[in-house]
């Protein structure tokens, strides 16, 4: 507004700014009060038959220590406030911090009005977690809130940043129960039939790079997103989506803005979501000024599932007048979408709405962790150089022999070993092996943690530890290679063992490893036989950025690499 607008003789008296400013710091203390008895209200008793005196009191004097399971920095009130701050910009400092004290034990970090996160360090503790069942510390709640805790307000925040997709007051819903053993059942055992088509997605992306005198420099981690959505896509809505541009943008889109919204929605109170228009109020400005529309990419997502789900019911009409597959899909891979939707109309064992959230759930948690995985090997090789000749000569003698099959990527023992190592160092998260505690959970060393309790393993230290790795901070890609000569076991890239977390443990452990795994080394072997793979003078920043988002860390969108054609 002009000044010369401003209506004459308008003039607001002191005391208002006074009282303006005086509710303002009341806010801010009552915010900041509540906050820190919640956290001490929340934290887990070593001693169940602990007494206190009153949270209040808690709050203003020191509590016993010995009582509860101590914090990663501190049980005071400013050292709560700090862990609460540090924890949402650098999360894995701050774990790393909790694991140097309490490597033996186990420790807490409080959570925004809700339980925080318990991280077991002691190699026992783990072990314990590895073995408990289902129905006692469980991943599911971590997807879906609606059977624990009022006080529970779980990672990816489905009911808020998901409305509508899963039923309310079920529980963990069947379909997200059944998706891994479909993944297993089909992707896993059945991939040789996804290798073609997967293949020919790398080579579809790879002519969309533009060369300058036989060069070309890409932002390193959209160059491996893109890829991973593309060759992705093919397995969970077949070979004409995994080409649509519009489809792959969108796909892309919405991961990151998900995950954008699921963590501004961890910050905030869940009486403010379930308040009316707040929560998709919330949900838009936590992607505000990014490109990552969360909700626009939506629709677009929509629009195909829509469109694909038609051509579901065309090709099972077809299928049911002629009584038998059409010949040309009988030796398809399994397209994931399909498998749901043909399960959700056939066998009515859950609705449609349920089907596109699996899917996008499912989108979620491959094609960004696979990308991010890809993502950091590509790094390491481009700063690495010294590893091209070894690896090349390795992929290009077993192409030869066998072309790009599951028997060439089993083979590839070398490049096995060099993206284990880069996922050794640069995993997507500092904790894994999330689980919830349905019940209350009594771990070997005689602590019970309470009903809707969040428990992990700090992944990311504990691959970085000298107990388990010798020079464990230096990188080493045949490392895994010479373990193995070694006669050390579960050396591969996709095995599980208690140093190597990444794929989380026990029957909870990402079932789509073994396609994500030949996916990386197709992407390597067609990379290492075409060009050579530089860092352009320019870029030599970290893997990781500046700013970690809680536990899981942040890539480094402005790392580029260099591509040279090979002479």
């Amino acid at each position: 507004m002009a000044m010369q607008n401003w209506p004459n003789g308008l003039v607001l008296p002191s005391g208002v700014f006074l009282l303006s400013f005086v509710l303002a710091i009341s806010v801010i203390l009552v915010t900041v009060t509540a906050l820190v008895i919640t956290s001490k209200r929340l934290v887990n008793d070593i001693n169940t038959a602990h007494n206190t005196s009153g949270y209040l009191v808690d709050f203003l004097l020191p509590s016993n220590s010995q009582d509860r399971v101590p914090f990663a920095a501190g049980q005071n009130p400013f050292a709560i406030l700090y862990q609460h701050y540090r924890f949402v910009i650098d999360g894995p400092g701050l774990i790393n911090k909790g694991y140097v004290r309490f490597k033996q034990g186990l420790f807490e970090i409080p959570r925004t009005f809700r339980f925080g996160q318990v991280i077991l360090c002691k190699p026992e503790l783990i072990e314990g977690l590895r073995t408990t069942r289902s129905a006692v510390a469980s991943p599911e709640p971590w997807i879906d809130q609606v059977k624990c805790p009022p006080t529970v307000h779980l990672l990816l925040q489905i009911s808020h940043v998901m409305p509508g997709y899963f039923p309310k007051g079920g529980g963990w819903p069947a379909i997200a129960k059944t998706t891994p053993g479909v993944i297993r059942g089909t992707v896993y055992k059945e991939l040789d039939r996804y290798i073609p088509s997967m293949d020919q997605a790398i080579l579809s992306q790879f002519h969309t790079l533009q060369f300058n005198d036989d060069e070309c420099s890409v932002g390193c981690f959209d160059f491996a997103y893109s890829i991973v959505a593309r060759s992705g896509s093919f397995a969970m809505v077949g070979s004409q989506l995994s080409q649509n541009e519009e489809y792959l943008k969108a796909v892309k889109d919405h991961i990151l803005g998900m995950i954008m919204t699921t963590r501004v929605q961890f910050l905030v109170p869940d009486c403010l979501k379930r308040a009316r228009y707040i929560g998709g109020f919330i949900s838009h400005l936590a992607t505000l000024g990014t490109r990552w529309d969360m909700h626009a990419s939506r629709k677009i997502l929509l629009k195909h599932f829509n469109a694909r789900a038609a051509e579901y019911r065309d090709e099972m009409a077809s299928e049911e007048l002629n009584h038998q597959p059409r010949p040309e899909d009988m030796h398809k891979p399994v397209e994931i979408f399909r498998w749901l939707y043909e399960s959700s109309v056939l066998r009515q064992r859950w609705s449609y709405s349920e089907v596109i959230g699996e899917m996008l759930l499912l989108q979620f948690a491959f094609i960004y962790t696979t990308a991010y995985g890809l993502y950091g090997a590509l790094a390491e090789l481009a700063r690495r150089p010294e590893y091209i000749t070894p690896l090349r000569e390795e992929v290009e003698t077993i192409l030869t022999e066998l072309g790009p099959t599951v028997a060439a990527c089993d083979r590839m023992i070398l490049l096995d070993s060099f993206l284990k190592e880069c996922q050794r160092l640069h995993p997507p998260a500092a904790v894994s092996a999330h689980r919830v505690c349905v019940t209350p959970l009594q771990l070997s060393n005689g602590i019970t943690l309470k009903p809707g309790t969040h428990v992990g393993v700090p992944s990311g230290v504990i691959q970085r530890s000298s107990e388990y790795y010798e020079n464990p901070e230096a990188f080493d890609g045949f490392r895994f290679v010479k373990r193995a000569a070694a006669g050390a076991k579960d050396s591969r890239f996709v095995d599980l063992s208690p140093e190597y977390l990444v794929f989380g443990m026990g029957v909870h452990a990402c079932p789509g490893r073994w396609m994500a795994s030949a996916l990386m080394k197709l992407v390597f072997a067609h990379i290492l036989t075409r060009w050579n793979v530089f860092l352009p003078g320019s870029s030599q920043g970290p893997v990781t950025g500046s700013l970690s988002f809680e536990e899981f860390y942040v890539p480094n969108f402005g790392l580029k690499i260099g591509l040279r054609r090979r002479k």
